[in-house]
């Protein structure tokens, strides 16, 4: 079975859909990144919004005590970008992100 180490270069849904092992490694990054608890809250704050800078979303997070400190921010964003549910958006020295398709199944979740 192959590892995420063979498919660290794959940018889109459609690379991984060309296999089935691609297909099946999505699925469960997607299954990982929506049903951990401290990335659903962040997904379902920026589908509020549809689009959050880094800045104002590392706030909210930490004035609700569901992050410590920025470098658990960076990872589970890392995490949610990988499994396509989240897109990071750089513009003029700013990081924005923004809810994807696959993202908004928070509204199905609750």
């Amino acid at each position: 079975m192959p590892d995420e180490f063979d498919f660290k270069n794959y940018k889109s849904m459609e690379e991984y859909g060309k296999t089935v092992e691609g297909t099946r490694y999505l699925h469960s990054l997607y299954l990982k990144a929506v049903n951990h608890p401290i990335r659903r809250k962040i997904l379902i704050l920026v589908n509020r919004v549809k689009k959050i800078s880094k800045e104002n979303l590392l706030k909210a997070l930490l004035d609700k005590s569901v992050i410590n400190d920025e470098s658990s921010l960076n990872y589970n964003m890392d995490y949610l970008i990988k499994a396509f549910c989240i897109k990071k958006i750089e513009e003029e020295n700013n990081i924005y992100y923004e809810i994807t398709q696959s993202g908004q199944v928070v509204d199905y979740l609750k």
